[in-house]
């Protein structure tokens, strides 16, 4: 569990933890801001869910004594958590798990220890309508896009995470080369990934670890159910402010057992899910598209740079 200053939110999530009486718990605290006194209770207030281990469990924690931030913190933390586990599960204070969501994990972790090709466990899936039709029947599927809000991986897989993201701007358009995604939202993906990363570098760690699973052509398992419910949209959030988010607050449901396995593959139907989500639909960037190749008939580009 990865937490800072949202005490709130985060006891609801441990509640989830709780419930799954997990035989080995890792609690990271974020350092308090020396400009925002208030973080001084609310951190501490989320330190102090330590003292509600009330199972037989093996509890380490990692409370910060300086503020690390968005970026390094949760980066830190997760790179210290795979120094003493093989595999596990990563939760943040806002990110409420169903409770077929700790079984599925489990399941998955073991099923594909040993393959290298899988690198990333989604718990979100945005719980699309019907989703038998994307998921073809199965419990779960392969994409390309790694998604952080409640997740799970392997040490052998998140050795490959670089903070510094080395070599992003020169990566080429075959790195985000994913199935069933038109062109133009992949190109626009590179620049968002590589924009975050030139401007707000301090403040992000999951698009370094999208971009190593990417660089690394690795698979993503999503479930066929949604199984994390992002409880974090709102005013005191840093990256998810706008509550009337249509991702806000995703409902989550049971996955039935045994789980229905697919072939180890890349599903492009599982792909443009996400790309939905995180991307957009593909009329968006075909209008800005237009709109450069328009610039460019009319030299209007060339007069911008000249400026």
């Amino acid at each position: 569990m990865i937490l800072f200053n949202r005490p709130d939110l985060a006891e609801q999530v441990f509640e989830r933890v709780r419930q799954a009486r997990p035989a080995r718990l890792y609690l990271a605290v974020d350092g308090a801001r020396d400009s925002r006194p208030p973080d001084l209770d609310l951190t501490a207030r989320c330190r102090a869910l330590a003292e509600k281990v009330d199972w037989p469990c093996e509890l380490k924690t990692r409370f910060s004594e300086c503020n690390q931030g968005c970026g390094r913190g949760p980066s830190n933390a997760i790179t210290w958590f795979f120094s003493h586990e093989k595999a596990g599960i990563i939760l943040e204070d806002d990110c409420l798990p169903e409770a077929t969501f700790f079984p599925f994990c489990a399941e998955m972790l073991a099923h594909y220890a040993d393959d290298p090709a899988v690198m990333h466990i989604n718990g979100n899936n945005f719980a699309p309508a019907h989703p038998e039709r994307i998921y073809d029947g199965h419990s779960f599927g392969f994409a390309r896009y790694a998604q952080a809000w409640g997740w799970a991986s392997w040490a052998r897989a998140w050795q490959h995470f670089d903070y510094e993201a080395t070599g992003i701007r020169e990566a080429t358009a075959e790195t985000f080369n994913v199935a069933g995604v038109e062109s133009l939202r992949r190109e626009a993906h590179r620049d968002r990934v590589v924009s975050t990363l030139e401007h707000h570098h301090h403040d992000v760690w999951d698009y370094q670890w999208q971009y190593a699973v990417m660089k690394r052509r690795g698979l993503c398992i999503s479930p066929a159910v949604n199984q994390i419910s992002n409880l974090g949209f709102g005013d005191d959030a840093t990256h998810t402010t706008d509550s009337t988010s249509f991702v806000a607050r995703a409902k989550t449901g049971r996955l039935n057992f045994p789980l229905k396995y697919p072939p180890t593959a890349e599903s492009p139907a599982v792909n443009r899910l996400y790309a939905n989500h995180m991307l957009g639909e593909v009329a968006r960037y075909r209008k800005k598209a237009f709109k450069r190749w328009l610039r460019g008939l009319f030299g209007l580009n060339k007069e911008k740079a000249a400026k």
